[in-house]
């Protein structure tokens, strides 16, 4: 597989799926005209996208919101392409090779709206990353790392909004606070200098544009979103991450009062790394090779949303979404990814 993804290529591309976007929810705005659908979104189980879909809604003037979501990721099995490889394959190539990996994510969100077409956010992550690893010996090791990540200031901006539909830019910049130099015990000694899937940040600062239409019926809801990440300049390690791309819909069924159920559908594509941290060995181990960390994916999601409507818990929320790769397409060899969880919990005021 081979990506042209420089940062022209990648801006001609999204800015191809956020015009047609535009265009669609433009329309969509004047179709629709079911005015029991006119309620606050904090008053319906379905009046946000699903928990793992980040700058969905906005708020009214004065309006606060915070929320705390925790991600589980887990990794398993090598691609090549979209062909599974066995490890004695990788270490046919590579001294050492990756069976498995688990990130958990711990994001802390603040939303504000200072007027009714702006909502400033704010959100704060923290990662623990392991990562299973068998040598051509047969020696087993994990490395870890935990920390706080790069945290992201933006903000929403309403483009157009009906009593049904609602169409708004997304836009922010990640803050290059992660740390970089990852270290770990490994066959090679004590401290040992990790490769690039085990750092907690990109070292560089990163802008996230992108566009989300919502649609609210009498008892279902219904999105899409398109965003990215455009890495600006390399880190003092000499290295940028690639350039990332997310088009995700969803819909969502309300159940009961305060209870829904949803499902999406994702397309991610990522780019490999240019430059490289000159200190890896890329013959080492494949996460230290630069060209092999792009890839694509399609995901399919089912999710659940609980509301309070009574007392104190009017307007908080809690809910969870659980998505599974369909289909993959990876340079590698390349770790996989198999399950995603993410449980969420938002409290508007």
């Amino acid at each position: 597989m081979n990506f042209s993804f420089s940062s022209v290529h990648y801006l001609t591309r999204l800015a191809i799926i956020l015009v047609l976007g535009a265009s669609y929810s433009s329309a969509a705005t004047h179709d629709h005209h079911d005015y029991t659908a006119h309620q606050s979104h904090s008053a319906r189980p379905d009046g946000h996208a699903p928990i793992s879909v980040m700058g969905d809604h906005t708020h009214h003037q004065g309006e606060w919101m915070i929320s705390y979501r925790t991600m589980h990721m887990a990794m398993d099995d090598n691609y090549s392409g979209s062909n599974k490889i066995g490890t004695a394959q990788v270490l046919a190539s590579f001294m050492v090779s990756p069976i498995s990996m688990s990130m958990d994510m711990h994001m802390v969100g603040v939303m504000h709206a200072p007027s009714d077409e702006l909502t400033l956010m704010l959100m704060i992550p923290y990662l623990d990353i392991s990562m299973d690893h068998i040598t051509r010996m047969g020696a087993r090791f994990t490395t870890k790392t935990s920390g706080l990540s790069d945290p992201t200031i933006g903000g929403l901006w309403t483009l157009n909004k009906t009593d049904t539909d609602q169409v708004h830019l997304n836009f922010g910049v990640s803050l290059p606070t992660g740390k970089i130099e990852a270290r770990g015990a490994t066959p090679m000694g004590a401290n040992r200098l990790l490769p690039y899937a085990m750092r907690l940040g990109s070292g560089t600062f990163d802008f996230k544009p992108g566009i989300t239409w919502n649609h609210r019926a009498a008892s279902w809801s219904a999105g899409a979103q398109a965003s990215g990440t455009i890495r600006l300049g390399k880190n003092d390690r000499g290295y940028r991450l690639g350039n990332t791309m997310q088009v995700t819909t969803w819909a969502a069924r309300t159940v009961t009062p305060s209870f829904s159920v949803s499902a999406r559908v994702s397309y991610d594509q990522w780019g490999d790394i240019s430059g490289r941290d000159a200190r890896l060995n890329p013959m080492m181990v494949p996460t230290a090779r630069t060209d092999l960390r792009g890839g694509q994916r399609i995901t399919t999601w089912i999710g659940a949303n609980l509301i309070g409507t009574k007392g104190a818990l009017t307007n908080h929320r809690l809910a969870v979404e659980v998505g599974a790769p369909v289909q993959r397409d990876l340079d590698g060899p390349q770790l996989s990814t198999s399950l995603i969880t993410t449980l969420g919990w938002q409290y508007a005021f």
